[in-house]
């Protein structure tokens, strides 16, 4: 059976530094094309890696029914077990 392709959904953008160590991070909607928009690009070592990121439908939490922000916000306490 052929598994169908499927767009990637948001993509990570995460920088490392030279000890693998989390520098910062962000999530988009869409994959950077280019990096000149890191601030110091030309002046040091950047270790940057852009993963993909899919829907996972299957697992996804769905919430409905909500009447307002404060049942909305203890309906999400409440799930998550806190």
């Amino acid at each position: 059976m052929q598994e169908t392709y499927k767009q990637p959904y948001a993509w990570s953008t995460e920088e490392f530094n030279i000890n693998g160590e989390l520098v910062w991070s962000s999530i988009t909607q869409f994959r950077p094309k280019e990096l000149s928009w890191i601030r110091d690009l030309p002046n040091k070592k950047h270790y940057i890696t852009i993963t993909p990121l899919y829907k996972d439908e299957a697992n996804a939490e769905k919430i409905t029914g909500i009447k307002s922000y404060k049942e909305s916000t203890q309906r999400m306490i409440d799930a998550s077990g806190e």
